[in-house]
Protein backbone atom coordinates (compact mmCIF):
# COMPACT_ATOMS: atom_id res chain seq x y z
CA UNK A 1 0.00 0.00 0.00
CA UNK A 2 2.78 2.34 1.35
CA UNK A 3 4.66 1.03 -2.40
CA UNK A 4 1.62 2.33 -4.41
CA UNK A 5 1.42 5.63 -2.47
CA UNK A 6 5.16 6.31 -3.17
CA UNK A 7 4.74 5.69 -7.34
CA UNK A 8 1.53 7.81 -7.08
CA UNK A 9 3.53 10.60 -5.30
CA UNK A 10 6.32 10.24 -8.09
CA UNK A 11 3.87 10.33 -10.84
CA UNK A 12 2.20 13.46 -9.48
CA UNK A 13 5.79 14.96 -9.40
CA UNK A 14 6.99 14.83 -12.70
CA UNK A 15 3.27 15.53 -14.13
CA UNK A 16 3.56 18.44 -11.71
CA UNK A 17 6.88 19.02 -12.99
CA UNK A 18 5.19 19.28 -16.80
CA UNK A 19 2.21 21.45 -16.17
CA UNK A 20 4.77 23.97 -14.52
CA UNK A 21 6.93 23.68 -17.98
CA UNK A 22 3.69 23.90 -20.16
CA UNK A 23 2.43 26.92 -17.80
CA UNK A 24 5.90 28.50 -18.54
CA UNK A 25 5.60 28.32 -22.15
CA UNK A 26 1.58 28.82 -22.37
CA UNK A 27 1.22 31.49 -19.61
CA UNK A 28 4.28 32.83 -17.75
CA UNK A 29 2.22 30.91 -14.50
CA UNK A 30 5.78 29.75 -13.31
CA UNK A 31 8.04 31.82 -10.74
CA UNK A 32 10.22 34.17 -12.51
CA UNK A 33 12.67 36.56 -11.28
CA UNK A 34 12.01 39.97 -11.52
CA UNK A 35 15.32 41.36 -13.31
CA UNK A 36 16.64 39.18 -16.32
CA UNK A 37 19.93 37.96 -16.32
CA UNK A 38 22.26 40.14 -18.50
CA UNK A 39 25.09 38.88 -19.55
CA UNK A 40 27.90 40.63 -21.57
CA UNK A 41 30.83 38.83 -23.82
CA UNK A 42 32.90 40.66 -26.44
CA UNK A 43 32.29 39.75 -30.50
CA UNK A 44 35.39 37.61 -31.86
CA UNK A 45 35.98 35.84 -28.70
CA UNK A 46 37.45 31.69 -29.56
CA UNK A 47 34.46 29.36 -29.80
CA UNK A 48 33.61 27.66 -26.67
CA UNK A 49 34.38 30.83 -24.72
CA UNK A 50 32.57 30.87 -21.33
CA UNK A 51 29.56 33.43 -21.14
CA UNK A 52 28.20 32.68 -17.76
CA UNK A 53 26.46 30.79 -15.66
CA UNK A 54 22.16 30.46 -15.34
CA UNK A 55 22.40 29.59 -11.92
CA UNK A 56 23.49 33.41 -11.22
CA UNK A 57 19.86 34.31 -11.91
CA UNK A 58 18.15 32.33 -9.74
CA UNK A 59 16.76 33.31 -6.11
CA UNK A 60 19.49 33.53 -3.25
CA UNK A 61 19.28 29.79 -2.01
CA UNK A 62 18.27 28.21 -4.78
CA UNK A 63 20.03 25.65 -7.29
CA UNK A 64 19.07 22.75 -9.61
CA UNK A 65 20.48 20.04 -11.45
CA UNK A 66 18.34 20.71 -14.52
CA UNK A 67 17.54 23.36 -16.79
CA UNK A 68 14.81 23.18 -19.33
CA UNK A 69 15.49 26.31 -22.50
CA UNK A 70 13.05 28.03 -24.07
CA UNK A 71 14.65 30.12 -27.08
CA UNK A 72 12.16 33.37 -27.29
CA UNK A 73 13.04 35.34 -30.10
CA UNK A 74 13.71 32.58 -32.59
CA UNK A 75 17.14 33.65 -33.85
CA UNK A 76 19.47 30.15 -34.29
CA UNK A 77 20.74 30.79 -30.91
CA UNK A 78 20.94 27.16 -30.91
CA UNK A 79 24.11 27.52 -33.68
CA UNK A 80 25.95 30.03 -31.75
CA UNK A 81 25.66 29.30 -28.05
CA UNK A 82 26.18 25.83 -26.09
CA UNK A 83 24.30 25.79 -23.13
CA UNK A 84 24.75 22.88 -20.28
CA UNK A 85 21.40 21.70 -19.29
CA UNK A 86 22.65 20.01 -16.21
CA UNK A 87 24.98 22.48 -14.99
CA UNK A 88 23.64 25.75 -16.43
CA UNK A 89 26.87 26.85 -17.84
CA UNK A 90 26.45 29.19 -21.32
CA UNK A 91 29.31 28.68 -23.77
CA UNK A 92 29.72 30.34 -27.69
CA UNK A 93 29.57 27.20 -30.00
CA UNK A 94 31.78 29.69 -32.60
CA UNK A 95 32.94 33.02 -33.22
CA UNK A 96 30.27 35.68 -32.57
CA UNK A 97 29.79 38.60 -34.45
CA UNK A 98 28.33 42.08 -33.14
CA UNK A 99 27.46 43.34 -36.38
CA UNK A 100 25.51 39.94 -37.60
CA UNK A 101 23.80 39.81 -34.05
CA UNK A 102 24.21 41.97 -30.36
CA UNK A 103 22.06 40.15 -28.65
CA UNK A 104 20.35 36.97 -27.37
CA UNK A 105 17.24 35.89 -25.29
CA UNK A 106 16.16 32.73 -23.81
CA UNK A 107 14.46 30.96 -20.71
CA UNK A 108 15.49 28.44 -18.33
CA UNK A 109 12.66 26.76 -16.10
CA UNK A 110 14.70 24.20 -13.51
CA UNK A 111 12.67 21.08 -11.81
CA UNK A 112 11.73 23.75 -9.16
CA UNK A 113 9.49 25.67 -11.16
CA UNK A 114 11.97 28.39 -11.06
CA UNK A 115 12.15 30.53 -14.39
CA UNK A 116 15.61 32.96 -15.55
CA UNK A 117 14.90 34.74 -18.54
CA UNK A 118 18.61 35.56 -19.41
CA UNK A 119 20.24 38.02 -21.94
CA UNK A 120 23.30 37.83 -23.78
CA UNK A 121 24.79 40.93 -24.57
CA UNK A 122 27.66 40.94 -26.96
CA UNK A 123 29.96 43.77 -27.43
CA UNK A 124 31.18 45.80 -30.14
CA UNK A 125 34.86 45.84 -30.26
CA UNK A 126 36.75 47.52 -33.08
CA UNK A 127 37.12 45.23 -35.58
CA UNK A 128 36.13 47.39 -38.48
CA UNK A 129 37.74 50.29 -40.57
CA UNK A 130 35.50 52.95 -42.02
CA UNK A 131 35.37 51.82 -45.67
CA UNK A 132 34.94 54.76 -48.89
CA UNK A 133 32.63 53.75 -51.51
CA UNK A 134 35.38 54.05 -53.70
CA UNK A 135 39.08 54.45 -53.35
CA UNK A 136 39.08 57.35 -55.90
CA UNK A 137 36.70 60.32 -56.58
CA UNK A 138 36.95 63.34 -59.20
CA UNK A 139 35.73 66.68 -58.34
CA UNK A 140 35.17 69.51 -60.75
CA UNK A 141 35.37 73.14 -58.87
CA UNK A 142 35.46 76.42 -61.12
CA UNK A 143 38.14 78.99 -59.85
CA UNK A 144 37.00 81.81 -58.04
CA UNK A 145 34.42 79.96 -55.87
CA UNK A 146 33.57 81.63 -52.95
CA UNK A 147 35.28 80.62 -49.84
CA UNK A 148 32.72 78.53 -47.39
CA UNK A 149 31.18 76.78 -50.87
CA UNK A 150 30.80 73.11 -50.15
CA UNK A 151 30.95 70.31 -52.06
CA UNK A 152 29.06 66.66 -50.69
CA UNK A 153 31.86 64.05 -50.88
CA UNK A 154 31.28 60.06 -50.71
CA UNK A 155 31.20 59.17 -46.82
CA UNK A 156 33.15 56.58 -45.55
CA UNK A 157 30.85 53.26 -43.88
CA UNK A 158 31.96 51.77 -40.69
CA UNK A 159 30.10 48.22 -39.54
CA UNK A 160 31.07 49.08 -36.01
CA UNK A 161 28.82 51.03 -33.84
CA UNK A 162 28.82 53.44 -31.25
CA UNK A 163 32.32 54.97 -30.88
CA UNK A 164 33.87 52.27 -33.17
CA UNK A 165 32.29 54.08 -36.01
CA UNK A 166 33.01 56.75 -38.05
CA UNK A 167 34.04 59.46 -36.05
CA UNK A 168 36.17 61.94 -38.11
CA UNK A 169 38.11 62.80 -41.31
CA UNK A 170 41.28 65.01 -42.13
CA UNK A 171 43.07 65.60 -45.32
CA UNK A 172 46.39 63.98 -45.13
CA UNK A 173 48.69 65.00 -48.20
CA UNK A 174 47.72 67.26 -51.20
CA UNK A 175 46.23 70.13 -49.51
CA UNK A 176 48.61 72.87 -50.99
CA UNK A 177 48.10 76.09 -49.42
CA UNK A 178 45.36 74.65 -47.37
CA UNK A 179 42.72 75.72 -50.19
CA UNK A 180 40.51 73.20 -48.58
CA UNK A 181 38.83 72.22 -45.28
CA UNK A 182 36.69 69.73 -44.26
CA UNK A 183 33.38 69.80 -42.65
CA UNK A 184 30.97 66.62 -41.19
CA UNK A 185 27.45 66.43 -40.57
CA UNK A 186 25.93 63.80 -38.01
CA UNK A 187 22.69 62.62 -40.20
CA UNK A 188 21.32 59.45 -38.74
CA UNK A 189 23.69 56.65 -38.42
CA UNK A 190 26.59 58.32 -40.76
CA UNK A 191 28.77 61.30 -40.31
CA UNK A 192 28.11 63.16 -43.72
CA UNK A 193 31.69 64.42 -45.38
CA UNK A 194 32.05 67.90 -47.12
CA UNK A 195 34.84 69.54 -48.75
CA UNK A 196 34.50 73.11 -48.16
CA UNK A 197 36.49 76.00 -50.27
CA UNK A 198 39.03 77.31 -47.45
CA UNK A 199 41.39 79.64 -49.60
CA UNK A 200 40.51 81.60 -53.26
CA UNK A 201 41.23 79.24 -56.17
CA UNK A 202 43.45 80.45 -59.01
CA UNK A 203 43.71 78.09 -62.25
CA UNK A 204 46.19 80.10 -63.91
CA UNK A 205 48.15 79.42 -60.45
CA UNK A 206 47.45 75.45 -60.16
CA UNK A 207 45.02 73.71 -62.13
CA UNK A 208 44.60 70.73 -60.15
CA UNK A 209 44.93 69.09 -56.65
CA UNK A 210 45.21 65.25 -55.18
CA UNK A 211 43.31 65.26 -51.82
CA UNK A 212 44.08 62.29 -49.55
CA UNK A 213 41.05 62.10 -47.48
CA UNK A 214 41.34 59.69 -44.60
CA UNK A 215 38.39 58.92 -42.31
CA UNK A 216 39.29 57.15 -38.31
CA UNK A 217 36.88 55.57 -36.12
CA UNK A 218 37.17 56.08 -32.13
CA UNK A 219 39.06 52.94 -31.40
CA UNK A 220 42.41 52.59 -29.72
CA UNK A 221 44.21 52.29 -31.42
CA UNK A 222 41.80 53.49 -33.90
CA UNK A 223 41.27 52.39 -37.72
CA UNK A 224 41.26 54.14 -41.09
CA UNK A 225 41.18 54.42 -44.73
CA UNK A 226 42.02 56.38 -47.44
CA UNK A 227 40.35 58.29 -50.42
CA UNK A 228 42.26 59.89 -53.63
CA UNK A 229 40.06 62.58 -54.42
CA UNK A 230 41.32 64.13 -57.64
CA UNK A 231 40.10 68.24 -57.75
CA UNK A 232 40.01 69.62 -61.41
CA UNK A 233 40.15 73.40 -61.10
CA UNK A 234 38.03 74.85 -64.25
CA UNK A 235 39.00 78.00 -65.91
CA UNK A 236 36.35 81.17 -66.24
CA UNK A 237 37.58 83.99 -68.00
CA UNK A 238 39.29 86.32 -65.09
CA UNK A 239 42.28 87.09 -67.38
CA UNK A 240 42.45 89.53 -70.25
CA UNK A 241 44.81 89.23 -73.33
CA UNK A 242 48.51 90.97 -72.46
CA UNK A 243 50.46 92.55 -74.98
CA UNK A 244 54.13 92.04 -75.19
CA UNK A 245 54.46 95.96 -75.94
CA UNK A 246 52.18 98.44 -75.02
CA UNK A 247 53.21 100.48 -78.17
CA UNK A 248 55.23 99.23 -81.49
CA UNK A 249 57.17 101.23 -84.04
CA UNK A 250 57.72 100.69 -87.38
CA UNK A 251 58.95 102.50 -90.58
CA UNK A 252 58.07 101.23 -93.99
CA UNK A 253 58.73 102.72 -97.50
CA UNK A 254 55.94 104.48 -99.57
CA UNK A 255 56.94 102.06 -102.55
CA UNK A 256 56.07 98.95 -99.98
CA UNK A 257 53.49 96.53 -101.90
CA UNK A 258 50.33 95.79 -101.07
CA UNK A 259 49.90 92.94 -98.89
CA UNK A 260 53.45 92.50 -97.34
CA UNK A 261 53.72 91.67 -93.68
CA UNK A 262 54.76 95.33 -91.71
CA UNK A 263 55.26 93.80 -88.38
CA UNK A 264 53.50 91.33 -85.48
CA UNK A 265 51.59 91.69 -82.71
CA UNK A 266 51.27 89.57 -79.99
CA UNK A 267 49.17 89.10 -76.97
CA UNK A 268 48.82 86.02 -74.28
CA UNK A 269 46.06 84.74 -72.39
CA UNK A 270 46.29 82.78 -69.19
CA UNK A 271 42.91 81.49 -69.30
CA UNK A 272 42.29 77.72 -71.18
CA UNK A 273 40.11 76.53 -73.72
CA UNK A 274 38.09 79.36 -76.06
CA UNK A 275 38.83 82.20 -72.75
CA UNK A 276 42.64 81.85 -73.90
CA UNK A 277 42.02 81.92 -77.53
CA UNK A 278 43.53 85.70 -78.86
CA UNK A 279 42.05 87.16 -81.95
CA UNK A 280 43.20 90.00 -82.70
CA UNK A 281 41.38 93.52 -84.68
CA UNK A 282 42.15 97.26 -85.68
CA UNK A 283 39.65 99.42 -83.99
CA UNK A 284 38.16 101.14 -86.74
CA UNK A 285 36.34 103.48 -85.06
CA UNK A 286 39.48 104.88 -83.28
CA UNK A 287 42.12 104.45 -86.24
CA UNK A 288 42.67 103.67 -89.66
CA UNK A 289 39.16 104.15 -91.16
CA UNK A 290 40.74 104.19 -95.31
CA UNK A 291 41.90 100.60 -94.17
CA UNK A 292 45.25 100.87 -95.43
CA UNK A 293 46.30 98.36 -93.16
CA UNK A 294 44.80 94.93 -91.99
CA UNK A 295 45.86 92.27 -89.13
CA UNK A 296 45.49 88.63 -89.06
CA UNK A 297 42.75 88.21 -86.44
CA UNK A 298 44.93 84.50 -85.13
CA UNK A 299 48.07 85.73 -85.75
CA UNK A 300 48.48 89.31 -85.33
CA UNK A 301 50.46 89.92 -88.61
CA UNK A 302 49.72 93.66 -89.40
CA UNK A 303 49.48 93.66 -93.19
CA UNK A 304 49.47 96.53 -95.99
CA UNK A 305 46.01 96.75 -97.23
CA UNK A 306 46.93 99.92 -99.52
CA UNK A 307 49.18 101.88 -101.23
CA UNK A 308 51.06 104.33 -99.39
CA UNK A 309 52.00 107.49 -100.67
CA UNK A 310 54.50 109.90 -98.25
CA UNK A 311 53.36 113.21 -99.44
CA UNK A 312 50.10 112.19 -98.38
CA UNK A 313 50.37 110.94 -94.41
CA UNK A 314 53.91 110.65 -92.69
CA UNK A 315 52.61 108.07 -89.97
CA UNK A 316 49.46 106.05 -89.49
CA UNK A 317 48.73 105.31 -85.71
CA UNK A 318 46.43 102.32 -85.49
CA UNK A 319 44.93 100.89 -82.34
CA UNK A 320 44.91 97.15 -81.77
CA UNK A 321 43.10 95.05 -80.12
CA UNK A 322 43.20 91.65 -78.25
CA UNK A 323 40.03 90.08 -77.06
CA UNK A 324 39.72 86.17 -75.80
CA UNK A 325 36.65 84.25 -77.67
CA UNK A 326 34.90 83.64 -73.77
CA UNK A 327 31.35 84.63 -74.24
CA UNK A 328 31.91 87.84 -72.50
CA UNK A 329 35.51 88.32 -73.72
CA UNK A 330 38.00 90.18 -72.20
CA UNK A 331 39.65 93.19 -74.48
CA UNK A 332 43.23 94.95 -73.90
CA UNK A 333 44.79 97.53 -76.51
CA UNK A 334 47.78 98.13 -78.34
CA UNK A 335 49.23 100.86 -80.23
CA UNK A 336 51.06 100.90 -83.53
CA UNK A 337 53.10 103.68 -85.31
CA UNK A 338 53.55 102.96 -88.79
CA UNK A 339 56.12 105.76 -90.01
CA UNK A 340 56.13 106.62 -93.88
CA UNK A 341 59.66 106.59 -94.91
CA UNK A 342 60.44 108.82 -98.28
CA UNK A 343 62.79 107.58 -101.14
CA UNK A 344 62.30 107.95 -105.03
CA UNK A 345 58.80 107.41 -105.20
CA UNK A 346 59.09 104.77 -108.23
CA UNK A 347 60.36 101.93 -107.84
CA UNK A 348 60.82 99.43 -110.98
CA UNK A 349 58.20 96.95 -111.81
CA UNK A 350 59.05 93.32 -112.66
CA UNK A 351 56.54 91.41 -114.41
CA UNK A 352 56.95 87.47 -114.96
CA UNK A 353 55.76 85.14 -117.19
CA UNK A 354 56.27 81.52 -117.11
CA UNK A 355 56.80 79.82 -120.49
CA UNK A 356 54.81 76.47 -119.61
CA UNK A 357 51.68 75.53 -120.79
CA UNK A 358 49.81 76.35 -118.06
CA UNK A 359 51.66 79.33 -117.14
CA UNK A 360 53.24 77.76 -113.60
CA UNK A 361 56.59 78.02 -112.87
CA UNK A 362 57.65 74.40 -113.78
CA UNK A 363 59.76 72.98 -116.22
CA UNK A 364 60.54 69.48 -117.79
CA UNK A 365 63.70 67.48 -116.56
CA UNK A 366 63.96 67.02 -119.85
CA UNK A 367 64.58 70.34 -121.25
CA UNK A 368 67.78 71.06 -122.68
CA UNK A 369 70.31 73.65 -122.03
CA UNK A 370 69.26 77.07 -123.32
CA UNK A 371 65.86 76.10 -123.52
CA UNK A 372 63.72 79.24 -122.04
CA UNK A 373 62.06 79.09 -118.28
CA UNK A 374 60.22 82.12 -117.97
CA UNK A 375 60.23 85.85 -119.65
CA UNK A 376 60.48 88.94 -117.51
CA UNK A 377 59.62 92.51 -118.39
CA UNK A 378 60.90 95.61 -116.30
CA UNK A 379 60.19 98.98 -116.37
CA UNK A 380 60.75 102.18 -114.29
CA UNK A 381 58.14 105.47 -114.60
CA UNK A 382 61.28 107.71 -113.50
CA UNK A 383 63.46 109.56 -116.46
CA UNK A 384 66.88 109.84 -117.27
CA UNK A 385 69.48 107.72 -115.55
CA UNK A 386 66.44 106.62 -112.77
CA UNK A 387 64.73 104.66 -115.60
CA UNK A 388 68.04 102.67 -116.13
CA UNK A 389 67.37 99.57 -114.71
CA UNK A 390 69.71 96.62 -113.22
CA UNK A 391 67.87 93.20 -113.67
CA UNK A 392 70.19 90.17 -111.79
CA UNK A 393 69.26 86.35 -111.32
CA UNK A 394 70.25 84.77 -107.56
CA UNK A 395 69.55 81.23 -106.35
CA UNK A 396 68.97 78.07 -108.50
CA UNK A 397 72.15 76.25 -107.60
CA UNK A 398 73.60 77.49 -111.26
CA UNK A 399 71.28 75.61 -113.27
CA UNK A 400 69.35 78.30 -114.43
CA UNK A 401 70.94 81.45 -116.31
CA UNK A 402 69.60 85.22 -117.43
CA UNK A 403 69.81 86.78 -120.67
CA UNK A 404 68.26 89.83 -122.45
CA UNK A 405 69.53 91.95 -125.59
CA UNK A 406 67.32 95.08 -125.14
CA UNK A 407 67.82 95.34 -120.82
CA UNK A 408 64.19 95.42 -121.45
CA UNK A 409 63.23 92.11 -121.80
CA UNK A 410 64.89 89.69 -119.94
CA UNK A 411 64.31 85.62 -120.80
CA UNK A 412 65.34 83.01 -117.85
CA UNK A 413 66.68 79.82 -119.48
CA UNK A 414 67.98 76.23 -118.70
CA UNK A 415 71.83 76.51 -118.76
CA UNK A 416 72.74 72.77 -117.06
CA UNK A 417 71.12 69.88 -117.38
CA UNK A 418 68.15 69.26 -114.79
CA UNK A 419 67.23 65.87 -112.90
CA UNK A 420 64.28 65.61 -110.72
CA UNK A 421 65.33 62.23 -108.96
CA UNK A 422 68.44 64.42 -107.50
CA UNK A 423 66.45 68.11 -106.91
CA UNK A 424 62.58 68.65 -107.67
CA UNK A 425 62.72 72.45 -107.02
CA UNK A 426 64.92 75.30 -107.04
CA UNK A 427 64.95 78.75 -105.71
CA UNK A 428 65.36 81.76 -108.14
CA UNK A 429 65.20 85.33 -106.82
CA UNK A 430 64.99 88.19 -109.61
CA UNK A 431 66.27 91.41 -108.28
CA UNK A 432 65.87 94.95 -110.54
CA UNK A 433 67.42 98.01 -109.28
CA UNK A 434 67.36 101.39 -110.74
CA UNK A 435 70.09 103.90 -110.95
CA UNK A 436 68.50 106.35 -108.36
CA UNK A 437 70.18 107.35 -105.48
CA UNK A 438 69.18 105.17 -103.26
CA UNK A 439 68.69 103.67 -105.60
CA UNK A 440 65.31 101.64 -105.81
CA UNK A 441 65.03 97.86 -106.25
CA UNK A 442 62.64 95.49 -106.73
CA UNK A 443 62.84 91.69 -106.41
CA UNK A 444 60.34 88.73 -106.88
CA UNK A 445 61.34 85.16 -105.56
CA UNK A 446 59.32 82.36 -107.17
CA UNK A 447 60.09 78.61 -106.69
CA UNK A 448 60.07 76.32 -110.03
CA UNK A 449 59.42 73.05 -109.70
CA UNK A 450 61.07 70.42 -112.34
CA UNK A 451 58.87 67.97 -113.24
CA UNK A 452 59.27 64.15 -113.92
CA UNK A 453 60.08 62.71 -117.75
CA UNK A 454 59.98 59.08 -117.71
CA UNK A 455 63.79 58.42 -117.86
CA UNK A 456 64.05 55.63 -115.06
CA UNK A 457 62.89 52.24 -115.55
CA UNK A 458 61.82 50.07 -112.91
CA UNK A 459 64.87 48.11 -111.17
CA UNK A 460 64.21 45.13 -109.33
CA UNK A 461 65.33 44.20 -106.03
CA UNK A 462 67.25 41.44 -107.40
CA UNK A 463 68.72 40.52 -110.58
CA UNK A 464 67.27 37.01 -110.30
CA UNK A 465 64.73 35.03 -108.23
CA UNK A 466 65.11 31.77 -106.85
CA UNK A 467 62.02 29.51 -104.97
CA UNK A 468 61.98 26.07 -104.08
CA UNK A 469 57.64 24.50 -104.33
CA UNK A 470 56.40 20.76 -103.76
CA UNK A 471 55.17 19.61 -106.83
CA UNK A 472 51.72 19.03 -105.18
CA UNK A 473 50.45 22.62 -104.51
CA UNK A 474 46.89 23.29 -106.16
CA UNK A 475 46.29 26.17 -108.52
CA UNK A 476 46.49 29.53 -106.66
CA UNK A 477 48.97 28.49 -103.92
CA UNK A 478 51.86 31.43 -103.45
CA UNK A 479 55.08 31.38 -104.84
CA UNK A 480 56.91 33.74 -104.18
CA UNK A 481 56.78 38.10 -104.70
CA UNK A 482 59.00 40.42 -106.76
CA UNK A 483 59.54 43.59 -105.86
CA UNK A 484 60.85 46.91 -108.27
CA UNK A 485 61.12 50.54 -107.87
CA UNK A 486 60.63 53.32 -109.86
CA UNK A 487 62.79 56.61 -109.13
CA UNK A 488 60.27 58.62 -111.56
CA UNK A 489 57.09 59.81 -109.74
CA UNK A 490 53.45 59.83 -110.96
CA UNK A 491 52.30 57.62 -113.47
CA UNK A 492 55.86 57.46 -114.63
CA UNK A 493 56.46 55.53 -111.73
CA UNK A 494 53.57 53.07 -111.48
CA UNK A 495 54.98 49.44 -112.27
CA UNK A 496 53.02 46.67 -113.39
CA UNK A 497 54.24 43.16 -113.56
CA UNK A 498 54.25 41.12 -116.27
CA UNK A 499 55.06 37.18 -117.21
CA UNK A 500 56.78 37.97 -120.76
CA UNK A 501 58.40 34.32 -121.61
CA UNK A 502 60.35 31.60 -120.13
CA UNK A 503 62.86 29.21 -121.88
CA UNK A 504 61.34 26.00 -121.63
CA UNK A 505 57.54 27.33 -122.02
CA UNK A 506 56.06 26.56 -118.93
CA UNK A 507 54.36 30.02 -118.76
CA UNK A 508 51.31 28.71 -118.11
CA UNK A 509 51.78 26.88 -114.87
CA UNK A 510 51.91 30.83 -113.43
CA UNK A 511 50.39 34.20 -112.64
CA UNK A 512 51.70 37.23 -111.58
CA UNK A 513 49.36 39.71 -109.93
CA UNK A 514 50.43 42.99 -112.24
CA UNK A 515 50.10 45.13 -108.94
CA UNK A 516 51.60 43.33 -106.16
CA UNK A 517 53.99 41.16 -108.28
CA UNK A 518 52.75 37.86 -106.63
CA UNK A 519 53.62 34.96 -108.66
CA UNK A 520 51.12 32.24 -107.86
CA UNK A 521 50.65 28.90 -109.29
CA UNK A 522 47.60 28.86 -112.41
CA UNK A 523 47.94 24.89 -112.95
CA UNK A 524 49.05 21.74 -111.92
CA UNK A 525 52.62 21.56 -111.59
CA UNK A 526 54.57 17.88 -113.12
CA UNK A 527 58.30 17.29 -111.93
CA UNK A 528 58.28 14.68 -114.48
CA UNK A 529 57.78 17.66 -117.70
CA UNK A 530 59.98 20.25 -116.51
CA UNK A 531 61.63 20.14 -112.62
CA UNK A 532 63.47 23.48 -113.05
CA UNK A 533 61.03 26.18 -114.95
CA UNK A 534 62.31 29.34 -115.57
CA UNK A 535 60.58 32.65 -115.98
CA UNK A 536 61.15 35.97 -116.90
CA UNK A 537 59.64 38.38 -114.96
CA UNK A 538 59.04 42.37 -117.03
CA UNK A 539 58.19 45.45 -114.67
CA UNK A 540 56.77 48.17 -116.63
CA UNK A 541 56.30 52.02 -115.95
CA UNK A 542 52.97 53.73 -117.12
CA UNK A 543 55.42 56.29 -118.81
CA UNK A 544 54.57 57.44 -122.44
CA UNK A 545 56.85 55.55 -123.89
CA UNK A 546 57.29 53.00 -121.07
CA UNK A 547 59.77 52.13 -119.35
CA UNK A 548 60.76 48.25 -118.35
CA UNK A 549 63.18 45.75 -117.06
CA UNK A 550 63.53 41.85 -116.36
CA UNK A 551 64.77 39.55 -113.74
CA UNK A 552 64.79 35.47 -113.96
CA UNK A 553 62.75 33.72 -111.56
CA UNK A 554 64.25 29.97 -111.22
CA UNK A 555 62.16 27.71 -109.39
CA UNK A 556 62.81 24.40 -108.33
CA UNK A 557 59.52 21.50 -107.92
CA UNK A 558 60.38 19.59 -105.49
CA UNK A 559 59.11 15.84 -106.69
CA UNK A 560 56.13 13.33 -105.45
CA UNK A 561 55.92 9.83 -106.13
CA UNK A 562 52.66 10.74 -108.07
CA UNK A 563 54.25 8.00 -111.55
CA UNK A 564 53.47 3.78 -111.38
CA UNK A 565 56.08 2.18 -113.99
CA UNK A 566 55.15 1.78 -116.86
CA UNK A 567 56.79 -1.11 -119.31
CA UNK A 568 57.38 -0.25 -123.14
CA UNK A 569 55.28 -2.78 -124.06
CA UNK A 570 52.00 -4.58 -123.36
CA UNK A 571 53.39 -8.00 -124.85
CA UNK A 572 56.68 -9.18 -125.59
CA UNK A 573 57.87 -12.18 -127.85
CA UNK A 574 61.26 -13.87 -128.68
CA UNK A 575 63.08 -16.88 -129.91
CA UNK A 576 65.82 -18.59 -129.01
CA UNK A 577 68.13 -21.18 -129.84
CA UNK A 578 68.72 -24.01 -128.08
CA UNK A 579 71.37 -25.03 -126.48
CA UNK A 580 72.26 -21.63 -125.84
CA UNK A 581 74.80 -21.55 -123.00
CA UNK A 582 73.53 -20.49 -119.22
CA UNK A 583 73.43 -16.30 -118.65
CA UNK A 584 72.82 -15.98 -122.30
CA UNK A 585 70.84 -12.48 -122.69
CA UNK A 586 67.83 -13.11 -124.82
CA UNK A 587 65.36 -10.31 -123.85
CA UNK A 588 65.16 -6.77 -121.83
CA UNK A 589 62.06 -5.10 -121.09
Amino acid sequence: MDLMKKSQSNCQGVFLWLNVVSGFLIGWSVAKSDEPLILQIDEEQPPFTIIGDINAGLPPGHTTSSFFIHETDGTGMSSDLIIDETTGIIKTAKVLDHESRDKYKFVAVNWGGDAVEVVIIVNDINDNSPVFPSRQMKLNVPEQTPVGTRFRLDSAIDADGGQFSTQGYLIKDGNVGQAFRLETKKLAETLDLELVVNNPLDREKRSTYTLVIEAFDGGTPRRTSQMILDVSILDVNDNAPRFNQTRYYTMISESLQPGSNILQVFATDMDEGNNGVVIYEINRRQSDPDQYFAIDSKTGVIKLNKGLDYEMKKVHELVVQARDNATHPEVTTAFVTVQVKDYNDNQPTLTIIFLSEDGSPHISEGAQPGQFVARISVSDPDYGEYAKVNVSLDGGDGKFGLTTKDNIIYLICVDQMLDREEQDTYQLSVTATDSGTPPLRAESTFTIHVTDVNDNPPVFDHSGYRQSIPEVLYPGSFVLQVTARDKDEGSNGEIVYSITGNTNSHSEWFTIDQTTGVITTAANLDYETDPVPKLVVTATDRGNPPMFSSATVTIAIQDVNDNEPVFSRNFYNTSIKEHLPMGTCFLQV
